[in-house]
């Protein structure tokens, strides 16, 4: 700008502000500001990014002025320094120095965002430069055809440019008049040391509480460990329910192609996801497994729910998440009279499905008085408890009890309830055979008895995994069972 212009725009920008000074209060005629008016930001703003006051100097200064926080409404072509009443926060939010004739970008993110999210109500701005003589003006919202002050606020919803109405100054000197068409003036009078403060207001967006996401995903959790691993794949389908924390169902969704899944656009709050409808057969895994979140399993193995968690707004918490896998069979357990009768021995028997399991040991491998069983003949002899003995004799039963068990192990059968039992069993047979039942204390006979007994519950499927439907085989492919 040319050195004449310059003389040109600050005489015309003089002339209005001392037109303005020299009127007499005005009559009320703006309506009371209101603090939730929206400017024509679009909908779904959450946050303030940015927002920049624009004023154009008109009499430059050194010294720099101080923005606060009005604490009170108040009108344009009403305020005055008396009834305007000292109606501020002490607080300096910012502050900046107008020493250059032209435009002047100050940085008011901080202050708009405090008014948008309802922290302060939005009553304006007042800039000071108290105790300074030195002073401040700025070309108002009424000056004709003149660089008018402006707002640009933006948000994540996009960007808005306002030019201010609502701009004044009131000043100390004259405690009731009303500068409503004047221009912009801070600073204090070098003979009366009376104070001229700025008063601006415009409307701010009105923000959307942000919103917030559950989610993750259900896995085939094939070495059953409870962690996602490299190639494990996802599992589509299966139903996902959403829950508040008083058990209230919100919302439900299959998991996708993928296995994924995602609750979008909650309020934040208190939430809980429930896993349900697996593939036939599958169970879910262990929970929480390992030290990463993001990973694990967060369903509960019994009911395939996760605990409660809280969302914050903006948040996107994607590390609930679910493995199952198929259990392992636990097969089934056959009388001792199954096996008698399959064993390919006598007439009118069926088909040899023991000796594909033999050898088998009654009692340690190699111990003293250890039975070893290798031909299919030699398992019906024990197992029909009368050529070892007599069926009075306890060893004798304890025998054909633990052959028929150790076959339908080698079957298939989940060994887990008598595991013990035959380990004692073995420990004992590898010291004692069927000639020493009756040499045995009333304590041994008793134990004896009562491993027995035992034994005969898992063959009959009381204990264990249950018996076989007739004819049923676990296991086909022969394996070889040590009793060690």
């Amino acid at each position: 700008m040319s050195k004449v212009s310059k003389v040109l725009m600050a005489f015309a920008i003089l002339a209005l502000a001392v037109v303005g000074c020299q009127k007499e209060p005005i009559s009320p005629m703006a309506p009371m500001l209101d603090t939730k008016t929206s400017s024509a930001i679009g909908p779904g703003a959450t946050m303030v990014t940015s927002a920049t006051l624009h004023l154009f100097t008109a009499t430059e200064s050194t010294v720099p002025l101080d923005i606060h926080r009005v604490t009170a409404s108040w009108q344009e072509m009403i305020v005055t320094w008396n009834n305007f009443g000292g109606a501020f926060d002490a607080t300096i939010w910012t502050s900046f120095t107008a020493n250059t004739f032209g435009w002047k970008a100050v940085d008011i993110t901080s202050i708009v965002q405090a008014w948008a999210d309802d922290t302060y109500p939005n009553y304006g701005m007042l800039l000071d430069k108290e105790g300074v003589s030195q002073r401040s003006e700025f070309v108002s919202s009424e000056a004709i055809n003149i660089q008018h002050p402006w707002v640009e606020i933006c948000t994540d919803a996009g960007c808005d440019t306002i030019v201010l109405t609502e701009d004044t100054y009131i000043n100390e000197n004259e405690p009731a008049t009303n500068f409503g068409l004047a221009g912009l003036l801070s600073g204090v009078d070098n003979t009366t040391s009376k104070e001229k403060q700025i008063l601006l207001w415009f409307p701010v967006p009105t923000l959307e509480d942000p919103v917030a996401a559950i989610g993750d995903r259900v896995w085939y959790d094939n070495n059953m460990d409870g962690i996602q691993n490299n190639g494990e794949a996802g599992v589509p389908g299966v139903t996902v329910q959403l829950f508040d924390c008083q058990g209230n169902l919100l919302d439900e969704m299959l998991t996708d192609a993928s296995g994924w899944y995602l609750f979008e656009n909650l309020t934040p709050g208190d939430y809980h996801v429930k896993f349900s409808d697996l593939p036939a057969g599958y169970v879910f895994t262990s929970q929480d497994q390992g030290g990463d979140d993001a990973v694990d399993s967060d369903a509960d193995p019994l009911t395939g729910e996760t605990i409660c968690t809280s969302l914050v707004g903006g948040e996107t918490d994607r590390t609930w998440d679910a493995g199952i896998y198929m259990p392992p069979s636990e097969g089934c357990s056959h009388t001792i009279g199954y096996w008698k009768t399959h064993a390919g021995i006598g007439s009118g028997n069926q088909g040899d499905e023991v000796s594909q399991y033999l050898p088998i040991w009654l009692g340690t491998a190699g111990g003293a008085k250890s039975r070893l069983v290798n031909t299919a003949q030699l398992a019906v002899n024990y197992l029909s408890m009368n050529v070892y003995g007599t069926n009075s004799n306890g060893i004798t039963k304890l025998y054909g009890q633990l052959l028929g068990a150790k076959l339908s192990i080698a079957d298939g059968a989940a060994d887990g309830d008598i595991a013990a039992t035959i380990a004692a069993a073995d420990a004992f047979l590898a010291l004692y055979d069927y000639t020493d039942w009756t040499g045995l204390t009333s304590a041994q006979k008793t134990m004896v008895i009562g491993w027995k007994d035992l034994l005969d519950q898992f063959n009959n499927g009381l204990i264990g995994p249950g018996h076989c439907d007739e004819g049923t085989s676990t296991m086909p492919v022969a394996t070889t069972i040590s009793a060690e």
